[in-house]
């Protein structure tokens, strides 16, 4: 009998003891599932420091996103989106496409994955004068495109990516695509118009006019939207200025370091620059960020209209084209709304040179004294040309731009576009010029 006790309480021993271990190991469980669900920075940067063993000095742009909040959560927000994925987010783009985004700097060690259509023209100006500013000796080919390393192997391109700072540029994506439309098609821009303007107006309008179908000038943002679906549904006449940003840069497949974003733009330019100031002896600074930029802007569009003159007149009038170019810079919250193209016809065709154009764009900036008003314009912009897409095309177009919402942290049914006021006044304020 005694025997028999011993036994018995052995066993409920082992019983109690297994229990115990299956709560414990349930307990940590549910803490894992929270940190996942809840992670506070502290564990996000031990967890990208782990990540990243081949942090050797403070100065390097790797070291330095990893121990500011916002760049590190970031980063970690778009391995743990790749990470749970089933396809990785490959998309459909080709190796080539990819090796002409990514830019190799071997002297510096960076890497930068341009997207179009999210300040890639303004980064590698700004790459470029660091390049030309550092202290950093010059010994390996310059700032150049993957697909102009010949010389790189495999083995050896491995290693660079590694041991490089590895960064890149994204946009919320609907922003993105009205920024492609504005661009390249609504502003005045041959080339595009030829290419891109002419296919949507032949393959998605009824009844378009001879010219419309000779000169592709005038497509309206619906229609660049159904040229959107039906080109990334038919994996057919696709544009990189328009395709997803995930196809640009594999970001589940190269470990991207930094991350910056356009509404942000001026806080991560200036951070970087603060990085590769310290690190590379150089001093790049702006004496007004907003300025300058701005201006660069209103001088790109002055410079395209008068550089395709000959081309668009066969198509438009110079000064239509120009009321055009200054309305662009009214949508991107350059120049205020209230403020009319300044120049008559006669004078925009006879007399007007590129300087006269640039100058009265900075009198306006000048003259603002709300900027953020004139900023909110981009807003107001954009909510006036998603109001004009039909619910059928914008639930298409947010399934095209999932993948992109989800890797960086996108809301893929932004309410000012989705939840639709029927009282909304009809009459165009941005896009009325067509």
């Amino acid at each position: 009998m005694h025997q028999t006790m011993t036994f018995l309480n052995n066993k409920s021993g082992c019983i109690l003891s297994v229990i115990c271990i299956i709560c414990m190991v349930m307990m940590l469980f549910l803490v894992n599932l929270t940190d996942r669900m809840y992670i506070p920075y502290e564990k996000i940067k031990d967890n990208l420091f782990k990540l990243h063993p081949d942090v050797l000095t403070e100065s390097s742009l790797k070291y330095q996103s990893l121990v500011n909040e916002i760049y590190a959560e970031r980063v970690l927000h778009l391995r743990e989106t790749c990470r749970v994925s089933s396809d990785e987010f490959l998309g459909d783009s080709k190796d080539n496409d990819v090796k002409h985004n990514i830019h190799v700097e071997q002297n510096h060690n960076l890497v930068y994955c341009q997207i179009q259509k999210v300040g890639s023209t303004f980064l590698r100006k700004l790459l470029s004068k660091v390049f030309m500013s550092s202290n950093i000796q010059k010994s390996k080919r310059g700032f150049i495109r993957l697909t102009q390393h010949k010389d790189i192997g495999f083995a050896e391109l491995h290693s660079v990516i590694q041991k490089s700072d590895k960064f890149m540029f994204v946009r919320e994506p609907f922003s993105r695509v009205l920024s492609g439309y504005v661009d390249k098609l609504f502003c005045t821009n041959t080339l595009y118009w030829k290419i891109t303007g002419k296919y949507i107006v032949s393959q998605i309008r009824d009844d378009a006019s001879s010219a419309s179908l000779r000169c592709g000038h005038d497509v309206t943002f619906p229609e660049f939207v159904k040229y959107i679906i039906q080109s990334e549904n038919l994996s057919k006449h696709k544009d990189r200025h328009f395709t997803p940003m995930y196809e640009h840069c594999r970001p589940c497949q190269i470990p991207y370091d930094f991350i910056g974003k356009l509404e942000s733009f001026k806080e991560d330019v200036l951070f970087l620059i603060n990085v590769w100031n310290n690190a590379y002896g150089t001093n790049i600074t702006f004496n007004d960020f907003d300025t300058e930029t701005s201006e660069s802007r209103v001088l790109g569009q002055a410079s395209r209209i008068f550089g395709m003159r000959k081309q668009l007149e066969r198509c438009m009038s110079f000064y239509n084209a120009s009321v055009r170019s200054w309305r662009d810079l009214q949508i991107r919250g350059v120049l205020p709304i209230q403020e009319p193209y300044p120049f008559s016809p006669e004078f925009t065709r006879d007399h007007m040179t590129r300087m006269d154009f640039f100058e009265a764009a900075k009198q306006a900036i000048a003259s603002v004294s709300d900027i953020r008003a004139v900023k909110a314009q981009r807003n107001e912009a954009f909510i006036e040309a998603f109001s004009l897409i039909p619910m059928e095309d914008l639930y298409q177009l947010q399934n095209i731009l999932k993948p992109d919402c989800d890797l960086f942290n996108y809301d893929c049914k932004p309410p000012k576009i989705f939840a639709r006021n029927k009282n909304n006044d009809k009459r165009l304020k941005y896009f009325d010029l067509l």
